[in-house]
């Protein structure tokens, strides 16, 4: 089969990624479901994993070469006599936690607790979106969006900040304000956000209109890190009881390599929770530490809601060709990290 390989750890995108045109078709395994990929989406963490900058945890099992990417949709091919899936569905998969892998080829053989029917009210090749970005997007909102709440969204041009935008909006945000290079003339009226700041051009807690408007109940940070939770306290831009949703690490770039550098990392978020939860009159700090898990439902939801009318955003590249040239492009979009919408790579039709 077809697929992309990686072969090594390292930033330079061009040298380490390549096609392979007969790489051997993987053997599906009890419990798990094979499916003709039809496209792959691309995330932060395929860069990251190609990187190696977190390799304590996610290195590649089998070493390298590995076949990148992870969240997949496609057409079931094989899967065991009891599944509830049958060869000739249409399907989305999500990458095993930790590591995203094996989604960048003709076939992919995925545990059954990963896969999930594909929404049928839009085209399979945007069905690839949904495995991990929605359901990050839709576990945040359902657990911290309150009706009558005002919420920022601080990186909400990407992939999960597409979906959030649209969920807190249905599910009772009285303002939704978003840090965003994406045009606003297409995001506020597309997506229902009230308010658009180009984080280029403005610092967004320093805006007047918003800071007019009231603190926020909700901040969500979807890209920044640390500074950003520094920022929303110091400028009072949080109310004194809401939340600060952190869905990315202190350092967005940052390297754990170790045990040491694991703990160096994780321990001042932990205390930033529990330090936040014990002083009166502080605004919460949390860290989404479940956005991924498989609970029951949970996939099913985010299908659902799309058939619903949620809707799916595109990066103006995508879909972009089955191709070693467009890939490479694809991972150079990912770690510049101003895709606006979903980057998505179409295996075949």
């Amino acid at each position: 089969m077809r697929c992309i390989l990686a072969s090594a750890h390292g930033d330079d995108i061009d040298s380490l990624l390549y096609m392979r045109e007969d790489y051997p078709k993987p053997i599906r395994k009890r419990g798990e479901v094979l499916i003709k990929v039809r496209a792959c989406a691309l995330a932060p963490g395929d860069v990251r994993v190609l990187a190696g900058h977190c390799d304590y945890f996610q290195k590649p099992p089998n070493g390298f070469p590995y076949i990148p990417g992870g969240d997949v949709s496609g057409i079931v091919v094989e899967a065991d006599s009891e599944s509830r899936f049958n060869a000739g569905d249409a399907v989305m998969a999500m990458f095993d936690i930790p590591r995203p892998l094996n989604g960048l080829a003709e076939f992919i053989s995925v545990k059954e607790k990963l896969v999930e029917m594909a929404p049928k009210s839009v085209p399979l090749m945007e069905a690839s979106t949904l495995p991990s970005s929605a359901f990050i997007a839709v576990v945040a909102a359902k657990k911290y969006v309150k009706p009558g709440d005002r919420v920022m969204v601080l990186g909400g041009g990407g992939g999960v900040g597409t979906f959030f935008i649209q969920l807190a909006k249905a599910m009772g945000a009285s303002y939704v304000a978003v840090t965003s290079t994406i045009d606003k003339e297409w995001l506020m009226p597309v997506l229902g956000a009230d308010k658009v700041i180009n984080y280029q051009e403005n610092n967004w807690w320093e805006d007047k209109e918003i800071l007019f408007g009231g603190s926020f109940d909700l901040i969500v940070d979807l890209a920044v890190g640390r500074k950003s939770w520094v920022k929303a306290r110091g400028s009072k831009l949080l109310h004194s009881h809401g939340n600060f949703l952190a869905i990315t690490m202190d350092k967005p770039l940052g390297e754990i390599h170790n045990l040491r550098q694991t703990l160096t990392t994780m321990i001042p978020v932990m205390w930033r929770m529990i330090w936040t939860r014990l002083w009166p009159c502080t605004p919460r700090y949390t860290w989404l530490e479940d956005g991924l898990e498989i609970k029951p439902g949970r996939f099913a939801e985010v299908a659902r809601l799309v058939d619903e009318g949620m809707k799916i955003v595109l990066d103006p590249a995508s879909p972009l060709p089955f191709t070693e040239e467009d890939v490479k492009r694809g991972f150079h979009i990912m770690r510049k990290r101003h895709a606006h919408g979903k980057v998505v790579v179409l295996i075949q039709d």
